[in-house]
C-alpha cells in the first residue's frame, strides 16, 4: 500500500504489519508500561488512532519503550520505536517530524530492537509523547 504522509510516500505492507504485531508478544511489565498500555488503548486521539490504522501498528506494542516521571509524577513521558514492514519511497528519513496530537513521530533508522516476526525492509518510527497516570494504581515514588 503506498501511504502518503506530508512530502513523504511510504511503501506499506499493511497487513503483515498488522500480523507482525498480533504475533509480537512482547510487553514489559512495569507500571509505567501498564500506563501506556491502558492509554494506547483507551485515551488516545482519533487522529493518532487513524495514523497507526493507516501504518498498521498496534500502538500499545512499541518495539522499544522508556518513560520518565514528569509534571509533579503526575504524567509520564514516553519515548519509543515502533516498526513496520516497507520502505521509504520518497522524503528523507531525518526531516520526518509529525506532531499528531500530543505525539511527536519521526522516521530514525536506529534499527534496533525490531521484532523478530518482521521480515523484509523495515520502517523506524520513533515517537514522544507526554501521557496522563490513568491507571488506579498510585504512582511511583
Amino acid at each position: 500500500t503506498m501511504i502518503h504522509i506530508g512530502d513523504w510516500k511510504l511503501a506499506v505492507d499493511v497487513e503483515k504489519t498488522k500480523t507482525a504485531f498480533e504475533f509480537n508478544s512482547y510487553r514489559c511489565m512495569s507500571k509505567e508500561c501498564h500506563n501506556f498500555v491502558e492509554v494506547c488503548e483507551k485515551h488516545l486521539e482519533h487522529i493518532v488512532l487513524d495514523f497507526a490504522k493507516e501504518l498498521g501498528i498496534d500502538l500499545s506494542k512499541p518495539s522499544q519503550l522508556e518513560s520518565h516521571q514528569v509534571n509533579d509524577n503526575t504524567a509520564i513521558m514516553y519515548s519509543g520505536k515502533y516498526h513496520i514492514i516497507g520502505e521509504i519511497v520518497e522524503g528523507e528519513v531525518d526531516g520526518w517530524d509529525i506532531i499528531l496530537g500530543e505525539h511527536c513521530f519521526s522516521l530514525t533508522d536506529e534499527m534496533d530492537q525490531v521484532p523478530i516476526v518482521m521480515d523484509g525492509p523495515i520502517i523506524e518510527i520513533s515517537f514522544e509523547v507526554v501521557l496522563p497516570w490513568v491507571i488506579e494504581s498510585n504512582i511511583l515514588v
